[in-house]
């Protein structure tokens, strides 16, 4: 397959990798679409194309792992007495 110069791929390429680096940061991450008109990736880029995915695919685990610990830490503040109910200060060990 021919690389064709003015493949769209690498602009492509170039949004996708500054999504990943906004992708911990919600105030900055934007919905993406593939777009339509893209045509095959140029072999000359399939390297670069595998590292966007494999960087991507760690996000992923990152923010999976980032969700869960969130979840854990939301189900244990659950556990905490409200104090507004009781009228007596609640003291909440956060070391042992």
């Amino acid at each position: 397959m021919a690389d064709q110069p003015d493949s769209a791929w690498p602009a492509l390429l170039d949004e996708m990798e500054a999504d990943l680096h906004r992708s911990f940061d919600p105030e900055e991450s934007l919905p993406w679409t593939p777009p339509a008109d893209a045509g095959p990736l140029p072999e000359h880029l399939f390297d670069r194309a595998r590292r966007v995915y494999d960087a991507q695919q760690r996000a992923i685990a990152a923010l999976t792992d980032e969700q869960a610990s969130v979840a854990r830490h939301l189900s244990a503040l659950r556990t905490v007495p409200s104090t507004a109910a009781s009228g007596r200060s609640v003291y909440l060990d956060v070391v042992g």
